[in-house]
């Protein structure tokens, strides 16, 4: 992760997430029927912004960098170069964020692993 974007002051470097993470259009369909019983779909599109959600295990160290750089630019873009090697301009979204310690690890930096789930959304 990059930011402020464009105008780069800090880099912050994640591993690849765990199994699971998501990627989807932030795009709903809502259905309806008519009082005859015709059926009506509506798509709000939104612009077809992709909305993101990674989860994280980290070392504690790591997680209190991301906890700076978190609080230092929340509400500003933020260019993610993701797992897959995709470049994305956007803004995080969760709130609040929570680091939730997960257990002891022998030989990684705090000797404790954290996990936190990320929510990105696309800016368009």
């Amino acid at each position: 992760m990059k930011a402020p974007y464009p105008g780069v002051q800090t880099t912050a470097l994640l591993p690849s997430p765990k199994w699971g993470d998501s990627k989807t259009l932030t795009s709903t369909v809502q259905t309806m029927r008519s009082i005859d019983g015709t059926l009506y779909t509506y798509v709000k599109s939104r612009d077809s912004r992709m909305k993101f959600q990674w989860e994280f295990e980290i070392s504690r160290h790591k997680a209190l960098e991301l906890r700076a750089f978190i609080h230092a630019y929340r509400g500003a873009l933020i260019e993610v170069i993701d797992h897959d090697g995709d470049t994305w301009i956007g803004y995080l979204r969760n709130n609040p964020f929570e680091l939730s310690g997960v257990g002891r690890a022998f030989g990684w930096p705090g000797g404790e692993t954290m996990q936190i789930m990320l929510e990105f959304e696309e800016h368009q």
